[in-house]
């Protein structure tokens, strides 16, 4: 070899024993590694997740804060579910129409009365002496028509009891009333009809199923109202009976219809009281004062 050639070589080793200490210095630096190791992720290795700001901006929550929010999740779902059974119990509640202490009190529906019948009665059986011995007497009997859910006997007292009152016709002095049984000689018979009974037994009168009406020896009182009352006097059913009596058997008496005398004041029996008041107050006796 000559020394031309020797030059060349020698650099080259040289140059090839620098890279080769460079390289040795890079390993032995502490917290150094090369750029394939910073980026590579080993075979069979899950790489960690990002972290997850928390509401408040912070850092991922740890294993031990995950807890408390695992356990009020839990809690918000049991809450749930409690919330949709007591809206499914509600909802059965009202589908079923039941009810619990304290809860108002359905409303009544109003009473069913057939809109014609058969034109046959049940006979009241009950008699009932007049309340005095003055005055001209009249004899009456009671009949309800079939299919009509009004008990005859229960009619009868009713009806007796309102012209016995003091404050019925009989008040005046000039009359006096008998309940009789079927059968029994009777200046009167009082039915209660259906509506369409009722217009049957007051023609030529024209009661349109309506109104009640007295035709001859009949008193005829339509079991519409009989049953259901009137507006004008509220819910109180018991009061218009007693106006439908006092009103009906005073036509019997010779009585005709007669206006509102004043506004405010009471209203005559003899006022067609149940197709309104007309200013007067509702009233159910010839004689209201007397007691």
């Amino acid at each position: 070899m000559t020394r031309s050639s020797r030059g060349p070589r020698l650099a080259l080793a040289l140059s090839l024993l620098g890279v080769a200490l460079i390289g040795l210095l890079f390993r032995a630096l502490p917290g150094v590694a090369p750029a394939d190791r910073q980026l590579a992720v080993p075979a069979g290795s899950t790489a960690p997740a990002p972290a997850v700001p928390t509401s408040e901006g912070g850092a991922a929550s740890t294993a031990a804060e995950a807890k408390p929010a695992a356990e009020a999740k839990a809690a918000a779902a049991q809450k749930s579910a409690v919330e949709q059974r007591s809206a499914a119990a509600a909802k059965k509640k009202a589908a079923t129409g039941s009810k619990s202490k304290g809860d108002a009190p359905a409303k009544s529906k109003p009473v069913k009365v057939p809109a014609t019948g058969p034109g046959t009665y049940r006979g009241a059986g009950t008699h009932a002496a007049p309340a005095t011995a003055t005055g001209t007497l009249r004899r009456y009997d009671v009949r309800i028509e079939h299919g009509l859910d009004i008990d005859p006997e229960r009619a009868a007292q009713f009806i007796q009891e309102v012209l016995n009152d003091k404050r019925s016709w009989r008040g005046s002095g000039s009359w006096r009333f008998e309940l009789v049984r079927p059968g029994q000689p009777a200046d009167l018979h009082a039915y209660i009809t259906t509506p369409g009974t009722t217009d049957r037994l007051c023609a030529p009168l024209r009661t349109r199923g309506e109104v009640s009406c007295q035709n001859g020896t009949k008193v005829v009182l339509n079991a519409r109202r009989w049953l259901q009352g009137v507006s004008y006097y509220g819910g109180d059913v018991t009061n218009y009976r007693r106006y439908l009596v006092n009103h009906e058997f005073g036509h019997a008496l010779g009585h005709q219809h007669i206006g509102c005398p004043a506004s405010g004041a009471l209203a005559p029996v003899m006022m067609q009281q149940t197709k309104g008041l007309a200013g007067c107050r509702r009233n159910p006796w010839p004689y209201p004062g007397r007691d």
